[in-house]
């Protein structure tokens, strides 16, 4: 599987999945929380890219 890594904005936070200011969504395993993470704030996202197109994060850190 192909991967990456996005910086961007945290715009919405739910139990299975992230948005970011560009509407970009990646997906979170259960073993993930995002709730530490506050609106607004800049993340990095290392994910791995499934088949169907998802992203499922691999490593998710607060930007400096």
């Amino acid at each position: 599987m192909a991967g990456g890594v996005i910086v961007g904005i945290l715009q919405e936070r739910h139990a299975d999945h992230i948005i970011l200011r560009d509407g970009t969504r990646v997906f979170v395993t259960a073993k993930q929380s995002v709730s530490q993470f506050a609106l607004g704030i800049s993340l990095t996202v290392a994910y791995t890219l499934k088949k169907d197109g998802r992203k499922i994060a691999d490593n998710i850190w607060r930007c400096s």
